[in-house]
């Protein structure tokens, strides 16, 4: 669908896989009241009430909000503030609306993440620094890969913490809308856990005006304010045995010649993956060409 003639129809809905934007009519699409919950595994809360307290619901560390999200109006049609229990994840985001002739684009305008992967479902929890960066090259390079790939990979010190970085960068120009993003994983040893932790920013704002230094503002503060804390017995050894539990998975689905997401016609993903969970399976190299096809 072409996305301007799609928001000419009244009250039409739909999002651009690219960047999760949603394009609103006139009619809009949101609900008129902020919303909240609380449940076991998740949350929903009000940022513009949570932001100004020190961040102390997520396990593996507490940590301030950037300024921008302190002085965070309160949403009148998202929460901003979103906590999923099982993976140690915060999610925050300010809603914007940018106009772009006569389409309206609501998005969040600044969103941020923090994740410790407690429940061990991500790919190269278990690999050494260079592997994991490697094995993400790799995925982006795959043919079926859609997302943003980074204009820049770095390795780079953050308050003791050796990170991984990556900048991505979009124009919709049919949108009239620009989205960076700056991605950081990082190994500490203080917690107990083997995996990275995992903190990005990110902004959208009209094209041609001049965001925040997204690292300056949101990624240097995080971590100047960062505490890391020492984890109980019992969460490491759920966290350990839920890292297990996803490579029992995908072990599986090897045996049974099933497939386990994209990868190469020599599944030099999942061959990696599995080697690093352990089992005896050969490495193959992330770097290595694939085989041409022989002439008959």
């Amino acid at each position: 669908m072409n996305p301007v003639r799609g928001t000419r129809l009244a009250g039409a809905c739909f999002r651009l896989g690219a960047t999760g934007l949603v394009l609103l009519a006139s009619g809009g699409c949101g609900s008129s009241k902020p919303w909240t919950y609380e449940h076991e595994h998740s949350a929903a809360r009000l940022l513009c009430q949570e932001a100004s307290q020190r961040i102390t619901s997520l396990q593996r560390y507490s940590f301030d909000l950037p300024l921008p999200y302190r002085q965070a109006q309160c949403a009148t049609s998202s929460p901003g503030f979103y906590l999923d229990k099982r993976r140690d994840e915060l999610s925050v985001g300010t809603s914007g609306v940018f106009t772009y002739g006569n389409i309206q684009v609501t998005a969040s305008a600044l969103y941020m993440k923090v994740n410790s992967f407690l429940d061990g479902r991500a790919d190269g929890l278990l690999y050494p620094k260079q592997a994991f960066l490697e094995d993400l090259l790799a995925r982006q390079a795959l043919p079926s890969h859609t997302g943003i790939k980074p204009s820049r990979l770095d390795w780079v010190s953050m308050q003791g913490y050796q990170c991984l970085r990556s900048y991505e960068r979009w124009e919709g120009t049919a949108v009239g809308i620009l989205e960076d993003k700056v991605k950081y994983w990082c190994w500490e040893q203080e917690s107990g856990l083997q995996q990275p932790f995992y903190v990005h920013a990110g902004q959208r704002l009209p094209l041609g005006s001049k965001g925040y230094d997204l690292d300056q503002v949101f990624i240097v503060p995080f971590f100047q304010s960062l505490r890391i804390n020492p984890l109980p017995a019992p969460v490491l050894a759920k966290a350990r045995a839920d890292l297990q539990g996803f490579c029992a998975h995908i072990k599986s689905r090897y045996d049974q010649n099933l497939r386990w997401g994209d990868d190469y016609p020599d599944k030099r993903l999942t061959l990696t993956h599995l080697h690093y969970c352990g089992y005896d399976v050969p490495l193959p190299d992330l770097r290595a060409p694939l085989p041409q096809a022989r002439a008959d």
